[in-house]
């Protein structure tokens, strides 16, 4: 047992058809793509996996750096596979794809960066200040500061109150993850610069964005694309940093079409 919890949902139409990984964002774990689920099972084998730190994941310890994090999911990943991440998730599976190339078929970006925070160059992101202000706050109080991130997240969605509330009775239903995981991640997020590794992937990347998302913005999958002329963009209307929630069929239905074009 490697101690990260993974779950398999076997698709309902073709047993022979490919398999995406679901990786979750920060403070959250695999709970939260139970809506979402089942509109891939017609389509893919599905493997959810809790980051080490979250979910069921969290009797682990913590990982102190990207490269622990990234060595812990591949003792649960399949041999092959599309791998989609959002927010956190994300920026994981970008590593992946990097570091295991050979394990990665596709790769589906949910609202997620290379770079979550601006640096030289690269301005579609979170202020730094911004970003250092929510991370004292998250040092003084975690429980906190993930209750304000959840609303962040669902900020300027059309269906914010039920984005937000989705999001609540998830992370309930797994209970509040420890402060070290929330903090470890939290500095991945601050620190990690996968820019370079984008721009050397030589798979087929999608980036769907929000449009009214204030945590990622869209105009990162834009970005992406200047990086790496083999990522395709897609902005979801009306959405926020959820858009696997608030628009589970754009987001499936863009994925769909991704699939079907990569393999003719």
């Amino acid at each position: 047992m490697s101690g990260v919890f993974y779950e398999d949902h076997a698709c309902t139409t073709n047993p022979d058809a490919a398999t995406v990984v679901l990786l979750h964002g920060w403070g959250m774990h695999s709970g939260v793509w139970q809506d979402f689920v089942p509109l891939l099972t017609a389509h893919f084998h599905v493997r959810c996996i809790d980051l080490p730190g979250f979910g069921h994941s969290s009797t682990m310890i913590a990982p102190e750096s990207l490269d622990d994090m990234v060595a812990a999911v591949m003792l649960a990943a399949p041999a092959r596979a599309v791998w989609a991440g959002w927010s956190l998730g994300g920026l994981v599976a970008l590593a992946i794809a990097a570091r295991h190339p050979e394990r990665v078929t596709a790769l589906v970006l949910l609202a997620a960066t290379p770079c979550f925070v601006q640096k030289n160059g690269w301005l579609t992101a979170m202020p730094p200040v911004q970003f250092e202000t929510f991370s004292d706050a998250a040092r003084q109080n975690a429980d906190a500061a993930l209750k304000l991130f959840m609303a962040l997240q669902c900020k300027g969605s059309v269906s914010m109150k039920n984005d937000l509330r989705f999001l609540q009775e998830a992370s309930g239903k797994c209970g509040m993850t420890h402060a070290s995981a929330l903090l470890s991640a939290l500095d991945l997020l601050g620190t990690c610069d996968l820019r370079e590794a984008a721009v050397q992937l030589d798979i087929p990347v999608l980036a769907i964005t929000g449009e009214h998302d204030v945590l990622v913005p869209a105009t990162v999958a834009a970005a992406l694309g200047e990086l790496n002329p083999r990522c395709e963009a897609y902005v979801v209307t009306g959405a926020a940093h959820v858009p696997f929630i608030s628009h589970p069929g754009h987001c499936r239905d863009a994925m769909l079409t991704f699939m079907q074009d990569i393999h003719e």
